[in-house]
């Protein structure tokens, strides 16, 4: 635990540096010195992570990269800290904290729960499959063109892995850390426990609400949080956007630029996860805004600030699948050698859904319309799952209500919140409806719909009361049976758990007896330590690399003879 604390203070440090940065530049108009630490600190996470997209595109991740950030972040640090000074003004305003005892406690509590989930190791099944795969790929080669062509799912591309790499200090250590996605949820859990609004008035905000659903994400999530899985960073940012959106109309902001801010987030999490793309749907908002005060400098200053967070995941993509979404083959834009092969991409979003509804086959899927697969796929689900899809399911339909409130009451911004959420369920029902991350699209529905509700104070303070004691008691929480946690902790308090490890065995490259490929004896899953590798040995048959090098990339030959 003492590593990943470590760790967080790197990233944070790095976060806040650069996020103030970020800030200072792009609003010089605005207080920028003086905003919210999270708008700091989400400023400067993108920021990280565009950088490192970048990178990627001429060198690896790793020790250069680190020092470059590194260096950078120690000057702007310094003249940050002599203006302060001059100024005579508080660099860390520690006094409001002092004030709210009892808060800062339970954030204190929550944090050293987060930092225990992350020191386990990570047991999701994707991190054996592709995950620890892609970050290693960043760390040692960067990108290389035809990947999908090794390892069909390293052609997902989430921007997340390329975070991963900058942070994973591989280079420093011997060994890859995988601390991001508990920082991330120490982070956004900082921000809900800090800022929820607990006394005076009978009803909670919206924005209460929404703090609550990132409370209830991450302990449902938490097997995943030492994990580096795509889905928790993404999902947060989607819960953060729709609570600072409710902020702002409950406090009644006004101009444009905060929500553009907001926005500039949506397009980062498509980055990360493509199933969070309908989010971006807010932009209508802040757009109508700019149009309306005619203000076309502002709408060009965005857009070139959307072109700066999306075109390094575009570019990454074609280089990696040679489409500039995959899997969707049919947005074939370029025509490049390392192409995958149209067949295989299809195949895959085909896959997806396939999953993501519950069937075992294709001709299942084939024969099952909307109301046939839905009570196969419901009745599929654990019991947790199914009550909350119901909760989800009667919700929807209170938010469809409150959006037409929202609309009689010209309550402009509630109403496209509103109507995003329900567009982002639709969305997900539709395309692939995996609880793993679309539990989260119920939550937002949820808290749409509760919005306003009445909550006696005493509830408030026994739901938070029930909470803490539910983190700090239950080991059930931690993941680990607590008969074995004294055995546990020596290790866990000092350092993080690595990687898990399958057997494998290496298969040259045909024309490339020198070079090899790793693949796993049983099953599909290799980690991070055969390198590289991939579970399709089939693929084999028809790879070929492009040059002399792993770094040439790879491409797909139908016909190897």
């Amino acid at each position: 635990m003492l590593e990943v604390l470590l760790s967080w203070l790197v990233i944070g440090a790095a976060a806040y540096i650069f996020g103030r940065a970020v800030m200072a530049v792009l609003y010089r108009g605005e207080p920028a010195l003086s905003a919210a630490s999270d708008e700091v600190m989400m400023a400067g996470m993108v920021f990280l992570n565009v950088y490192a997209q970048l990178f990627s595109l001429f060198y690896k991740v790793a020790g250069i990269a680190c020092t470059v950030l590194g260096v950078t972040g120690i000057a702007i640090a310094s003249v940050y800290c002599y203006k302060m000074i001059r100024c005579r003004k508080e660099i860390i305003k520690v006094r409001p904290l002092l004030r709210q005892p009892y808060r800062l406690a339970v954030a204190v509590l929550c944090i050293l729960a987060v930092a225990l989930w992350t020191a386990a190791r990570p047991g999701h099944y994707d991190t054996g499959l592709y995950h620890a795969q892609a970050i290693r790929w960043i760390e040692e080669y960067g990108v290389v063109p035809g990947l999908g062509n090794l390892h069909m799912r390293l052609a997902y591309n989430s921007a997340f892995m390329c975070l991963q790499a900058l942070f994973s200090l591989q280079w420093l250590l011997g060994d890859s850390l995988h601390t991001l996605n508990g920082f991330c949820c120490a982070l956004c859990l900082w921000y809900a426990v800090m800022t929820v609004h607990v006394r005076g008035g009978d009803a909670w905000r919206t924005s209460d609400w929404f703090k609550c659903a990132t409370l209830f994400y991450i302990v449902m999530t938490r097997w995943e949080i030492s994990s580096p899985s795509t889905d928790i960073w993404a999902m947060l940012l989607v819960l953060y956007i729709c609570t600072k959106w409710c902020e702002y109309a409950e406090g009644g902001v006004q101009g444009a630029a905060p929500w553009c801010r907001l926005c500039l987030l949506a397009f980062y999490a498509l980055t990360l996860k493509l199933s969070a793309a309908v989010i971006v749907f807010l932009t209508v908002w802040p757009l109508y805004m700019l149009l309306r005060d005619r203000k076309g400098k502002e709408i060009l200053k965005n857009a070139v600030l959307v072109m700066l967070i999306v075109c390094p995941f575009l570019i990454r993509n074609v280089i990696i699948s040679g489409y500039l979404l995959y899997p969707y083959e049919r947005l074939d834009l370029f025509s490049v050698d390392w192409k995958m092969n149209p067949a295989v991409a299809a195949e895959d979003s085909l896959y997806i859904k396939v999953y993501g509804r519950g069937f075992n086959n294709l001709d299942d899927y084939r024969n099952a319309p909307f109301l046939r697969w839905i009570p196969s796929w419901f009745g599929r689900q654990e019991t947790k799952y199914q009550v909350l899809i119901l909760l989800g399911a009667l919700c929807a339909g209170i938010a469809l209500v409150r959006l037409w409130r929202y609309g009689r009451e010209k309550k402009a911004e509630m109403a496209v919140l509103a109507a995003t959420v329900l567009l982002c369920l639709g969305f997900w029902m539709a395309a692939a409806p995996l609880l793993r991350y679309g539990a989260v699209w119920l939550l937002v529905v949820m808290a749409v719909a509760c919005g306003g509700c009445g909550a006696p104070g005493i509830l408030r303070r026994g739901l938070g009361v029930v909470t803490v004691a539910a983190l700090a008691v239950r080991g059930g929480l931690f993941g680990w049976d607590l008969r074995n946690l004294p055995e546990q902790m020596p290790d866990l308090f000092i350092r993080q758990t690595g990687y898990y490890t399958w057997a494998a065995t290496a298969y040259p490259i045909r024309g490339q007896e020198e070079l090899c490929v790793w693949i796993p004896n049983e099953g599909d899953l290799s980690g991070y330590y055969y390198f590289p590798s991939t579970p399709y040995s089939d693929l084999l048959n028809h790879l070929a690399l492009r040059g002399d090098g792993y770094e040439d990339g790879f491409r797909y030959v139908e016909n190897m003879e």
